[in-house]
């Protein structure tokens, strides 16, 4: 969401699940994905996208920047090389067939697979989708997403299919009033766009949710790589306050809450992430500044099909040369959550003790800041199986106890 001046407005009572943690106190303005690092004249950076791109690079990058002395959000892309920390950003020419901005352009989201683009265009506007056939050309109109207008925080959800020259099928995630949505995306040549009917991730009563950022798998089976296992969103409180949701599942079903990761007095919005590194467009004296980073441990929820089958849990945490040992803990949730602070451990424990079992401990990938695990599993019947993440830090010598999260049939 573009920034706006916040209202206040009540916030929805949060269900007693622990948050997850930052792993760095306090959190800090990055210059890695800041205007300076674009360079080419870029001045702001109002929205971010990172997608994992082992095939070219680390990662394929796409931001709703301004480039003085057009006034307007237009858009960049390209991808960032190098180790976390240090990044380096280069641009490329995909989005070379967009026209000059005379409105905000705003949103830049590409597919798993690189071959899909939507964006948004206007006020009132349908957003636009972009394709091509191959990576490393520029993406060409397609279309536009019916039923759809404005800045909506257009994203493009998991990949269900690859676009090879006819068709595709993806999902769409998008902010609407009080409602954070996500419905299948169909795309035929040569022009046809389908939008599905949408589920509800999440309403919020009495407060506006925006900037929906699915976390992205890069792990695991590869089948399952670029797939979206959870949520990064804003909701405007006081002012707009970061939050995590581990699951993209309507929440009537999946019952999971959403959970305030950081909460100051300034804009934050549409973030991009490199594992449990998030990274926040950040808004204040009148104008976006170099990004917030917020550095989290944090895990999916997994939801199974009813009769059994495959069972994905994804984890996240900074990711860093040093090694980090990633552990998910399964018992009974605790509502109060005990504090293990004089062990040196950083979060709540949201378990109770008695019964809790532990999968086996995995290193986090130092480069995707990612450990998951893929399981098969037989019927599991409706009952919750509550779970936390934990990232045994060995160069800190520390704990850091993530969110809550569940397995449970939808």
């Amino acid at each position: 969401m573009r920034y706006a001046s916040p209202w206040l407005a009540l916030s929805a009572s949060l269900a007693a699940q622990q948050p997850p943690v930052l792993a760095t106190t306090p959190p800090a303005q990055s210059s890695q994905f800041g205007a300076a690092a674009f360079g080419g004249g870029v001045t702001q950076v109002a929205q971010l996208s990172m997608i994992r791109d082992a095939g070219a690079g680390n990662w394929y990058v796409t931001a709703a920047v301004t480039v003085p002395p057009n006034p307007f959000f237009t858009g960049w892309s390209g991808r960032a090389t190098g180790t976390p920390g240090n990044y380096t950003l280069t641009a490329n020419n995909d989005l070379a067939n967009l026209p000059p901005p005379t409105t905000d352009y705003f949103a830049f989201n590409v597919t798993s697979d690189l071959k899909v683009l939507v964006f948004e265009a206007g006020a009132s506007v349908s957003p636009q989708v972009y394709v091509r056939t191959a990576i490393n050309v520029p993406f060409t109109l397609l279309g536009v997403i019916p039923g759809v207008t404005g800045y909506v925080d257009s994203q493009v959800g998991s990949t269900l299919a690859s676009w090879n020259g006819t068709t595709g099928g993806y999902e769409f995630i998008y902010a609407r009033g009080n409602s954070l949505l996500r419905a299948p995306l169909t795309l035929t040549a040569p022009s046809t766009v389908t939008l599905g009917a949408p589920v509800t991730m999440a309403t919020i009563v009495g407060v506006v949710p925006h900037s929906p950022s699915p976390l992205r798998q890069n792990t695991g089976l590869p089948s399952d790589r670029g797939t979206c296992r959870a949520l990064m969103f804003a909701r405007n409180n006081s002012s707009a306050d970061a939050f995590f949701r581990s699951s993209l599942a309507g929440d009537s079903l999946a019952n999971v809450p959403g959970l305030q990761v950081y909460d100051d007095s300034n804009w934050k919005s549409n973030p991009g992430h490199i594992g449990g590194s998030m990274y926040w467009a950040y808004h204040f004296a009148a104008g976006y500044r170099d990004p917030l980073q917020l550095d989290t441990v944090c895990m999916s929820s997994a939801h199974p099909p009813a009769a059994g089958g495959m069972l994905t849990i994804c984890a996240w945490a900074p990711p860093k040369a040093t090694a980090q040992l990633g552990f998910v803990m399964l018992g009974t949730l605790d509502p109060l959550g005990l504090d293990l602070s004089f062990l040196g451990i950083t979060g709540r424990l949201g378990l109770g003790l008695p019964g809790l079992t532990f999968l086996p401990t995995q290193p986090f990938d130092p480069t995707l800041g990612e450990m998951s695990y893929t399981f098969h599993v037989g019927p599991l019947g409706r009952a919750a199986i509550h779970m936390q993440v934990g990232d045994f830090d060995l160069a800190l010598n520390r704990i850091f106890l993530g969110n809550n999260a569940v397995i449970k049939t939808i």
